[in-house]
């Protein structure tokens, strides 16, 4: 615990977020001493001896550019699945009068919307890889700048990042604890739900609703007791997928941008901690040769 305020009225120590003092009750405004305000910036002195600072915005960058292109492909998926469902249900119709339809039309538009799909694959990959490597490096930084041992360690950091359904329950926390250890009076878990559930937990949820669509709809065709009711089938799912494409499609955009705002607000906190450390440093040590 760095970022302390010694209360005035029973000398008691209380961490910056704390607004009252936890033993006697008074206001941190009217109370605090000033006394042990630069500890911060003294154990990071201390620590930039054994870890060095480095500069994660180029990391940052890049994962903030993936996200831009997670949301801007989840959009053109949503656009995709709305198309697609509209060409199917022509094909349907054709089908209902003529008994059969055009294969060769379905099958290529089938093939254009997979190649989507591997589209969405490719920027989803990198962008866990950026993002992994930032908060790595974010970790790593937090002792030279003051903010103590965090929770965890760079290296478990990353690899947590990258693990399906260890992610969705690790990696809030994970920037959770390197907020509060920049800022003691930074929030953003509220924020830090909405972005990491929306980015992995919309795709948890369309794994499973696709699943049930698929196994709900090879049993509906199966167990038809004419084409009009397969056709029927085949129709209701084929929205109730729609629905869950548009639906994870906005969670992912908005998850996207709402994970770069917290990004962009460590990466700030960082630049002006480091200033903070340098600045004392040139004080009492001198500038740096």
């Amino acid at each position: 615990m760095t970022d302390i305020w010694v209360c005035g009225s029973c000398h008691s120590i209380n961490r910056q977020r704390g607004n009252r003092c936890y033993k006697c009750g008074a206001k941190q405004e009217t109370a605090a001493t000033g006394e042990m305000s630069n500890l911060r910036q003294e154990q990071a002195i201390i620590s930039r001896t054994v870890v060095r600072y480095r500069q994660a915005a180029a990391l940052g960058l890049a994962a903030s550019i993936f996200l831009l292109g997670l949301a801007a492909v989840s959009i053109v998926l949503m656009i995709e699945s709305i198309s697609l469902s509209n060409f199917l249900d022509t094909q349907l119709a054709t089908l209902e009068e003529t008994g059969s339809f055009d294969d060769a039309a379905v099958a290529a538009r089938l093939a254009a919307s997979d190649q989507l799909g591997l589209l969405n694959l490719a920027v989803v990959i990198p962008t866990l890889l950026f993002f992994a490597a930032w908060l790595s490096r974010v970790v790593s930084n937090v002792p030279a700048l003051g903010g103590g041992v965090p929770g965890t360690t760079p290296w478990r950091a990353f690899v947590n990042t990258l693990i399906p359904l260890v992610n969705l329950r690790t990696v809030p926390s994970m920037v959770q604890d390197v907020l509060y250890r920049l800022d003691p009076k930074a929030g953003g878990l509220f924020m830090l739900g909405i972005a990491w559930l929306g980015l992995v937990g919309s795709w948890i949820v369309s794994f499973v609703v696709g699943w049930y669509l698929d196994l709900r709809l090879t049993f509906d065709i199966a167990n038809a007791a004419s084409l009009d009711e397969a056709i029927k089938s085949f129709r209701t799912l084929m929205t109730a997928a729609v629905i869950t494409d548009i639906a994870t499609g906005v969670l992912v955009t908005i998850g996207a941008i709402v994970l770069i705002m917290v990004m962009v607000r460590i990466e700030r906190r960082s630049r002006a901690r480091d200033a903070e450390v340098r600045a004392l440093a040139e004080a009492t040590l001198g500038p740096a040769s």
